[in-house]
């Protein structure tokens, strides 16, 4: 079961067999892993650096070690950092693409405040279209400008909000500038929908 586990996060060969023996031996160093594996020191030195920068293993001074079972690294360490990965990619792609297209521009119709973007929503939903809206403003966390695209799949009065579904199938609450509560505080939201184009 370990060796299809560790094949399917993409620790194969050597590395695979590195893994297994620290996890059975407890702990090792570099120059007795390289005599385990009977393999070259940097090669050796290169998959001890995958396996450590995935969370699977440890290091202490010269020492390896795993911590804790292989799924338990999985679940606190490699998805976590599989996660950042990806979201870090996904924003600079983000960026690279709101940078070539800075002037892009939106068809439909341009609100400043969530209660008259709910009724636009109202509106295209009641001729059975789903609406999409594009909202930039002010991430509620820290402060920083954000821009979310997106289909609504949701919207609320008590407090005002609206809800957008992102590329990546985050759920975004957007909300009025003195929102509590919103992901997103709303300075521009453009609705679009067949209705309104």
């Amino acid at each position: 079961m370990k060796s299809w586990v560790l094949s399917s996060i993409g620790i194969d060969g050597m590395a695979k067999e590195i893994f297994l023996f620290l996890e059975n031996s407890k702990v090792a160093t570099l120059e007795d892993l390289v005599a385990h594996v009977k393999g070259e020191s940097n090669e050796v030195r290169e998959l001890v650096d995958l396996l450590y920068s995935t969370g699977l293993i440890e290091r202490l001074g010269k020492a390896y070690y795993t911590r804790e079972p292989l799924s338990t690294s999985i679940v606190r360490r490699l998805i976590p950092r599989i996660t950042e990965s990806l979201r870090s990619i996904a924003k600079a792609e983000s960026r690279a693409r709101s940078d070539a297209t800075y002037y892009h521009t939106m068809r439909g119709r341009s609100f400043s405040d969530v209660g008259s973007a709910i009724a636009a929503c109202k509106e295209i939903s009641r001729v059975g279209e789903t609406p999409t809206a594009r909202v930039v403003g002010v991430h509620s966390y820290n402060d920083e400008t954000v821009e979310v695209e997106g289909p609504v799949s949701g919207y609320g009065h008590a407090p005002q909000h609206i809800v957008i579904i992102t590329e990546s199938g985050e759920r975004i609450v957007v909300g009025n500038q003195n929102s509590r509560g919103a992901d997103v505080k709303a300075h521009s939201i453009v609705v679009k929908g067949e209705k309104n184009e």
